[in-house]
């Protein structure tokens, strides 16, 4: 009994060994952000386009009004905009968009802190919220870490609130700090937005970190599935993921260069477009492990465009490869100005496949080989690969499709018989007759000949 007893222990410990670990913020790492209201909503980023001046300059309407609740209400009105525009709120439960994936990146190794930087798609919530406007006194933001606290349940359920103070690091005189408050990460029916309460349940998130993404194949070629991939971070190929390969040359032929990058269990270097192999095309089998934290550059914020851009540079330039963290395309977003007036900015963020054309996965029609073919969409997808080609030869992958013919099928009728051989003589006495190429070199010798007829005609007697 008490060997049952301890056999039955040892059983339970390894299966809570096996199980996933809490859902909780427990310091620097990869999470997922999902709302406690839309709770199937993920926060994703989207874009980068958050520009300081057009929220302080036109929207606020300068320093003079930086201090005025109309001013302030029109900033943070604005801000919001960009906020919305920049991180979107994505339905995610199988793990499959990568804007997803957050790495949050704690201030200080202390306990008590809880103020993080929130890093994604090539930027970070710390690099889109620091600026500085332009004047006779320059206003800057910077250092605006976001703060997470907990505020309520435990383990898997527990609850927490995000806020960042959006107070200027300069004195100005007669003002002192100007402050737009402390606002806080909410979920406004779908859209991303900032409130300066956090009493309502689209104020409060749970945080589940991050062990893997999924990958979802688009093309099937000889029994493997395939697809692009182009992340700011590291990974290991995990699960049905088989391999990762660069385009390193094109042949005068059109025909891809490829050099293995990767193989099983292997690691991808962060900023590198790859293709990726997989065996199986259930995306919850294909998956890569992140490792390391993301690689990005926050360029120095300028007075003329003092919106940060992500670093979207690839690791290994003779990689023909090429990608982009963003496909937003949301136009033209309004915002108030001064005196009831109106200003807009552009959010959309994507690559065309024009100027140069960009070539994309997918297969040539009628032979079925695997290629880069011409994109036709008007945005180029979110962490997507593709290479940007002027020539005009088809881009094949060095890999021949296999047969679809039937050896001695000469007449392509689905049957190997006598009539076959008859077509395959006449073919080679008078050089005439419609027949299957492919399926007359009966013993593969990459010639038509009597040795091929002598062959067939030998199958079908001993067939008899």
């Amino acid at each position: 009994m008490k060997k049952t007893l301890r056999i039955l222990c040892a059983l339970a410990l390894t299966a809570l060994g096996a199980l996933p670990s809490m859902a909780q913020l427990n310091g620097t790492g990869y999470y997922r952000f999902r709302n406690a209201d839309r709770n199937t909503e993920y926060i994703s980023m989207a874009n980068d386009l958050f520009n300081f001046t057009t929220c302080i300059g036109s929207a606020c309407g300068g320093l003079s009004q930086a201090s005025s609740s109309a001013g302030q209400a029109r900033a943070l009105e604005c801000a919001g905009k960009y906020l919305g525009t920049d991180i979107h709120m994505i339905n995610d439960a199988d793990i499959i968009d990568v804007g997803s994936i957050i790495y949050a990146q704690k201030y200080s190794t202390q306990a008590s802190n809880h103020d993080y930087n929130l890093i994604g798609q090539g930027t970070s919530l710390l690099t889109l919220t620091t600026g500085t406007y332009p004047g006779s006194v320059k206003l800057e933001f910077k250092n605006r870490y976001i703060t997470i606290d907990p505020v309520s349940g435990s383990g898997a359920n527990t609850l927490y609130t995000a806020k960042i103070e959006l107070k200027s690091d300069t004195y100005v005189i007669f003002v002192g700090y100007p402050n737009l408050g402390i606002r806080y990460l909410v979920d406004d029916n779908g859209t991303l937005a900032i409130n300066a309460s956090s009493s309502a349940q689209n104020a409060k998130w749970y945080i589940e970190p991050v062990n893997h993404f999924n990958v979802v194949p688009e093309v099937e070629f000889e029994g493997k599935y395939y697809t692009t991939m182009f992340v700011p971070f590291s990974y290991k190929l995990s699960g049905q993921v088989l391999k990762a390969y660069a385009v390193k040359g094109i042949g005068d032929d059109g025909t891809l260069q490829l050099e293995e990058v990767a193989a099983e269990g292997g690691t991808v270097p962060a900023q590198t477009p790859v293709i990726l192999e997989c065996g199986s095309n259930n995306p919850a089998e294909c998956q890569l492990i992140p490792q390391g934290r993301p690689v990005f550059t926050a360029p120095d914020v300028s007075v003329e465009d003092n919106a940060p851009r992500a670093n979207q540079a690839v690791a290994d330039e003779s990689n023909l490869l090429r990608g982009t963290y963003y496909c937003n395309t949301d136009g033209t977003i309004t915002y108030t100005r001064p005196n009831n007036a109106t200003g807009s900015f552009n959010a959309n963020k994507n690559t065309k496949p024009t100027n140069p054309q960009k070539y994309v996965l997918g297969t040539i029609n009628g032979s079925g080989k695997l290629a880069l073919v011409k994109a036709t969409g008007t945005a180029m997808p979110a962490n997507k690969a593709w290479i940007e080609y002027t020539g005009t030869q088809e881009l094949v992958f060095p890999w021949e499709p296999a047969p679809t013919f039937i050896p001695g099928d000469v007449n392509n009728d689905g049957e190997v018989n006598v009539t076959d051989a008859i077509d395959l003589i006449n073919y080679i006495l008078n050089d005439e007759g419609d027949i299957n190429l492919d399926a007359a070199d009966y013993n593969n010798d990459s010639e038509i000949n009597v040795t091929d007829a002598i062959d067939l005609i030998n199958f079908l007697l001993n067939a008899l």
